[in-house]
């Protein structure tokens, strides 16, 4: 299995904290007028005419796959978003299992199967198709020294060095009659880094690029196609290779209106990395309001 920063080193610790901090974004949105990050579709002039919007989501996923990567077994995944004028806040947080192999250990001794806890916090602009925004990872884990990373520390940035990273994004969705959506993403500060053959700790400033290709279908179905590529050394291949294709990803979603401000959806994915040869699936089921 491809190793990657978000299945290395989760504990229950983290679990509590995570599910407040996400459950009490998810009520506060609600109150003050009850996200998707993917660009919004064409709004209608009564909404266009209100520069407020929210939506909040929540999903049950098989596996956690993420950009070409397995990063955890069956999660519960849920997200919250505001905006006014473009601009918005988004909260997104996980909890789920890192793997399926409850009760096994490794030769250590260590449970193989964990909690893998994360919130992730974006600020971002939104304008039509065009997305950019800033967003801060956090993985509740622990330095080699034993202490638990700190929320806002950046600095530490070597392997295992702590669970926080940043990253800067910016995408491009062409029109809903040319659904094509252009993306490419690269960290900043925080937990991205790797050791040179001469021992020198060097930051990868990992970056991923996707191509991104929605086609409606009758009766609310949408197929989507996706190609996704890191074109250096980055934490996509383990710092391993610099360059390769990692997301080869082929998915279909059908969703259903059940109230006025209220939507369910189901939706499946295959995934092929070539990067690592490994083949995924996922298999997701989602309501959402806004």
């Amino acid at each position: 299995m491809l190793s990657s920063p978000r299945n290395e080193g989760y504990l229950q610790r983290g679990l509590a904290l995570s599910v407040t901090v996400g459950v009490m974004l998810s009520l506060f949105v609600v109150h003050i007028s009850a996200q998707t990050s993917e660009p919004q579709a064409t709004k209608t002039v009564a909404e266009a005419a209100n520069p407020f919007a929210w939506n909040v989501r929540a999903e049950l996923d098989a596996n956690y796959l993420w950009r070409g990567l397995y990063c955890g077994g069956l999660s519960v995944q849920t997200e919250a978003d505001v905006s006014y004028f473009g601009v918005f806040a988004n909260m997104w947080w996980n909890v789920g299992a890192t793997d399926y192999k409850w009760g096994k250990r490794d030769a250590a001794g260590k449970p193989i199967t964990g909690i893998n806890p994360e919130v992730d916090v974006s600020l971002g602009y939104r304008y039509k198709g065009l997305m950019l925004l800033f967003i801060h990872m956090y993985y509740f884990d622990w330095y080699t020294d034993g202490r638990m990373s700190r929320y806002f520390d950046w600095r530490n940035y070597g392997p295992g060095e702590g669970g926080v990273t940043t990253e800067w994004r910016i995408a491009y969705r062409i029109s809903d009659k040319v659904p094509l959506r252009l993306m490419w993403c690269t960290r900043t500060f925080g937990r991205d880094g790797y050791y040179t053959d001469g021992g020198e700790l060097k930051r990868a400033y990992s970056t991923y690029i996707e191509a991104r290709y929605d086609q409606p279908l009758p009766h609310e179905v949408v197929l989507t196609g996706i190609i996704g590529i890191t074109p250096w050394r980055s934490m996509y291949t383990g710092f391993e290779k610099e360059f390769a294709v990692v997301n080869l990803s082929v998915g279909v979603k059908k969703a259903w209106l059940v109230a006025e401000h209220c939507a369910v959806d189901i939706g499946g994915m295959i995934v092929f990395n070539p990067s690592s040869m490994q083949p995924l699936w996922n298999i997701t089921t989602g309501v959402t309001f806004e």
